[in-house]
Formats: structure tokens, C-alpha cells, sequence
């Protein structure tokens, strides 16, 4: 069962190569592609939605590439996931439950309401400096 899909796991990826340089300039596409094992085209891909949600920006020119909008402590790891998933609860009748016709009725729906509280939270208290460090001491 896969709850994140590869769009977020490579968007990660990205994002933490972005990380480690941030200050320094944009960086290529090509090198995060190479760095990480990841196809350069599909990076591209994924900088898309990113750069739509205000996360990274693009640069033009021969110095060009791509940079972190903001510090890597200002980026909560559910906005990485929002945008790249482009949802953010892990069931329709979570994130709304009026979605659901049974969901007045439904007794598991608050077993699901509190796991997706759960990942939410831990997630929005975890920024990509966190994510990008070597050693992750998250607890909730």
C-alpha cells in the first residue's frame, strides 16, 4: 500500500538538492537528474507544480536554472506534499466529508480522520531543513 506516490518521493529528492545549495544560486535540473538517479525530464516535470505553489523559482539566462523561493526552514513537508499530490487527506470523506453520503452514519470515518490529522500535523511541523538533514529526530 503506497499512501505517497513517486511524485512526491522524487519532489523530495529535488527539493533537498535545492536545500543543500540554498544561497548559492540556481542550480540545473540535470544535476539534482544525476545526483539522484532520477530522469531529468521528469524532474522538469515535478518543478512545475512546485514552482506553482510558491516553493522554487526558475531563473533564466546562462547562470540559470532552479533555487528554493524560500530558507529550507521556511517550507513545511506538507506543502511539499500538497503540491505535488495536489491533495491533502488521504480519503475523500476526510478532507470533506460532505463528500460522502454515508459519512453522517460511517463509524471508521473518525479512525480515518484521526490518522489523517495524525500525518498532517507531523507533516506540517516538519520543514525541508528537517527532511534534508542527515540525521531526522522527529518524534510527534
Amino acid at each position: 500500500m503506497g499512501l505517497i506516490t513517486t511524485k512526491s518521493r522524487y519532489g523530495l529528492h529535488l527539493l533537498i538538492y535545492l536545500a543543500d545549495r540554498y544561497g548559492s544560486g540556481p542550480v540545473e535540473l540535470g544535476g539534482a537528474a544525476r545526483a539522484n538517479g532520477i530522469p531529468e525530464h521528469y524532474l522538469a516535470k515535478l518543478a512545475l507544480p512546485l514552482k506553482a505553489a510558491g516553493l522554487i523559482r526558475s531563473v533564466r539566462g546562462q547562470r540559470g536554472g532552479w533555487e528554493l523561493v524560500k530558507a529550507p526552514a521556511d517550507i513545511d513537508m506538507l506543502s511539499v506534499v500538497e503540491a505535488l499530490e495536489g491533495r491533502s487527506s488521504l480519503l475523500d470523506c476526510t478532507g470533506e466529508p460532505g463528500s460522502c453520503d454515508q459519512a453522517a452514519g460511517c463509524r471508521p470515518l473518525a479512525v480515518w480522520s484521526g490518522l489523517d490529522r495524525v500525518i498532517r500535523d507531523y507533516l506540517r511541523g516538519l520543514s525541508l531543513a528537517d527532511a534534508s538533514s542527515t540525521v531526522l529526530d522527529y518524534v510527534i
